[in-house]
């Protein structure tokens, strides 16, 4: 993987796309390649966390946003200012939305989440498994992109 080829993958009209560079980084299974892509777009100016949560029904929910809201905080890829905290909150929860859509409350996650953030948006991507059973697998995607 080079960076031309990550630059095509997270460019729309020839603008870097924090949405699609979240969605790309959350769907990495290699953390030495998911590191070189964070760097890479960090490099180009854009903040970046890595998080994973996994759970069934009401109690992944809470997860997902305490998980997202403390990952962002303690990496410094939003301000701990309402605005920032409440964009992410809302980001997260749409991405939740997709991501959950249509699935029985008690199957089981396991999502990894990456959040990218500019300085006036921010986007959380969520990729990852549900199942009844670990034989029964299936991928499931969620994004959230919102103005803070």
């Amino acid at each position: 993987m080079n960076k031309d080829f990550i630059r095509e993958m997270i460019t729309k009209d020839g603008e870097m796309d924090i949405a699609k560079a979240a969605i790309f980084i959350s769907m990495i299974e290699n953390k030495s390649r998911e590191s070189f892509v964070r760097n890479y777009i960090e490099e180009l100016g854009f903040k970046v966390v890595i998080t994973e949560v996994a759970g069934s029904g009401r109690e992944l929910k809470k997860k997902i946003i305490n998980s997202c809201v403390g990952a962002a905080l303690n990496l410094e890829v939003i301000d701990k200012e309402p605005h920032h905290i409440h964009g992410l909150i809302h980001a997260a929860q749409e991405a939740g939305r997709g991501m959950m859509l249509d699935m029985p409350l008690d199957a089981n996650l396991h999502i990894k989440i990456a959040i990218v953030s500019s300085p006036h948006w921010i986007a959380v991507s969520m990729y990852g498994n549900s199942a009844y059973h670990i034989l029964s697998n299936h991928s499931r995607l969620g994004l959230g992109h919102v103005n803070i």
